[in-house]
């Protein structure tokens, strides 16, 4: 499988399970509702994804213009558009 098919895959997954804590937070199922501290869980799960994938991949994938569009940018818009689901219909 591509390297490339690997990370965004892996950018997904975590995207959406980002998402689901975010949206835990933005609703209080943990005792407490803060939306900026949601964004933030969302950041930091972004970060140390991107260290995994960095693992992963090596020097196969370089140049932060690649990482944007292979790992940023399909977590970050899963993570959009599943967090906005959940927040409205859970």
């Amino acid at each position: 499988m591509d390297i490339t098919i690997k990370i965004t895959s892996i950018h997904i997954v975590f995207g959406l399970i980002a998402a689901l804590v975010s949206a835990a937070l933005s609703l209080g199922w943990l005792g407490f509702k803060n939306d900026v501290f949601a964004f933030f869980v969302a950041v930091i799960i972004l970060y140390f994804v991107g260290q995994f994938c960095q693992k992963i991949a090596g020097d196969e994938i370089s140049g932060f213009s690649q990482w944007l569009w292979d790992g940023i940018a399909p977590f970050y818009f899963t993570w959009v558009i599943a967090y906005t689901l959940f927040v409205m219909y859970l």
